[in-house]
């Protein structure tokens, strides 16, 4: 089967009528982004990012994720397991499920307890596993054993910790296979640095490896959108420049934040279906995987003079035919022989046959996770990025890591995290660390400022 022929078969090009049809299929060549084309299933963070968190840990684990925890079996296992008077059981009972549950739900009281946290019930749940299993694939890289300790149960823990462990349901083990493509380069570098830093401190790692999964699934998915659109020029090594204010400053539409942040997102997002579409194709074409459009130049760059034009000739006979099924026009159709202006063209006619509704539903994926961590709505200047407290306080942590680094490269270290501030919001960054006592000075006239581990 020729290459145009497998792209037909994946769209599933038929007659009906007597019209040809296709279905707009994705993530079969390339699996990019966890993002979702239809409303139900898109992960909406009702219940926050805890059932995102507990199905990435049963993706560690290789553990399945339906399951069902039964908390009365649960408790009166532990409690039959315990020698005690029997009048003193009713409240040994009452402990142990106040230390197991809260408002209904597992309480995590270590970081084994993570992956019975369950998915959301409903059709969310498939969005949430998805955004998991990116996490997993994409920046954790399948190698989960530097995770492999904080999940053990030492001898010294709780005696309470040790009889849950034993009597917590043992899930059914599940293989994963690869999904989603590895993140950019310099993402995916710093999200295992950071993630080990924090893993230094259990205490620290609970409280914010909720966060920091958040963050890492909105900047690497945000980062490439802003990427793809970029088409061939694209610069894989560093981020392109987003910023965010302080969530306790004020702010107004000349700063930063709201010139070249949250707004440029979303652009690029609107765009960004037609893009993900587009390189489906061309790796059909170029009967490759996972191919960005710059992978796609350099693989095209290597290629006889006669496989180019054979290329070439099948992205104008595709789009040519895309056209005529789904515009009802192949008449606008030039026959290109530079291959970057070829799949240009191919872009613009699939943009024009997605539907608008539909890119804007597969955009709002990143409208979700901001509101839910990284948005503020600032009255007239809309929504723009937001650092709160807790987040800077978790950046910086990841950023200093154990030895005390220079205020200058404090910042240098948020860029390299997708986190760009004005010089402004950096003021603010100073004022509140010289409150906090993180600023050390090392000459009377403050020039050399240095920030302190918080680790």
């Amino acid at each position: 089967m020729s290459a145009l022929e497998d792209l037909r078969k994946s769209l599933n090009i038929k007659l009906n009528n007597g019209k040809m049809t296709l279905k707009h299929t994705i993530n079969k060549r390339t699996s990019f982004l966890p993002f979702q084309t239809r409303n139900p299933e898109r992960a909406k963070f009702k219940d926050g990012f805890s059932p995102v968190l507990g199905q990435f840990f049963r993706f560690v684990e290789n553990v399945e994720s339906d399951f069902e925890l039964n908390d009365k079996k649960i408790i009166n296992d532990i409690s039959n397991h315990v020698e005690m008077k029997e009048n003193d059981r009713p409240h040994f009972e009452r402990i142990l499920e106040s230390y197991l549950f809260q408002s209904n739900s597992i309480r995590v009281f270590h970081p084994m307890m993570y992956k019975y946290i369950p998915l959301t019930d409903s059709k969310e749940a498939q969005g949430e596993e998805e955004i998991a299993k990116y996490l997993y694939d994409a920046l954790l890289g399948s190698d989960s054993r530097q995770l492999g300790n904080i999940l053990e149960l030492k001898e010294n823990e709780h005696v309470m910790a040790r009889l849950i462990q034993h009597h917590m349901p043992i899930l059914d083990k599940k293989e994963n296979q690869r999904k989603y493509t590895p993140s950019l380069p310099f993402i995916k570098k710093a999200f295992e640095k950071d993630l080990e830093t924090l893993l230094s401190n259990r205490d620290f790692f609970m409280n914010h490896i909720k966060l920091f999964l958040a963050y890492y699934y909105f900047y690497s998915t945000s980062q490439l959108t802003l990427k793809i659109n970029q088409f061939e020029k694209m610069d894989a090594s560093s981020p392109t420049p987003i910023y965010y204010n302080l969530d306790w400053e004020a702010s107004n539409r000349n700063r930063m934040a709201a010139t070249t942040g949250f707004k440029v997102i979303m652009d690029n997002a609107r765009r960004l279906l037609g893009h993900i579409n587009t390189l489906e194709h061309l790796n059909y074409i170029m009967e490759t995987e996972n191919l960005t459009y710059v992978a796609l130049h350099e693989r095209f760059q290597e290629m006889s003079e006669n496989e180019q034009s054979k290329i070439i000739e099948d992205v104008f006979v595709w789009t040519t035919e895309y056209s005529e099924i789904v515009l009802g026009n192949q008449n606008e159709i030039e026959k290109l022989t530079i291959f970057k202006e070829s799949y240009r063209q191919l872009q613009q006619q699939l943009s024009k046959g997605l539907s608008k509704e539909t890119k804007y539903r597969y955009a709002l994926a990143l409208n979700e996770i901001g509101k839910v961590y990284f948005l503020k709505t600032r009255g007239s200047l809309g929504n723009t990025l937001n650092v709160t407290q807790d987040f800077l306080i978790l950046l910086t942590a990841v950023s200093v890591k154990h030895e005390k680094i220079s205020l200058k490269q404090l910042f240098i270290e948020f860029e390299k995290r997708g986190i760009f501030f004005d010089r402004y919001s950096k003021e603010a960054v100073v004022e509140l660390f010289n409150k906090l006592n993180l600023i050390e000075k090392k000459s009377d006239s403050g020039d050399a400022q240095y920030v302190k581990p918080i680790l």
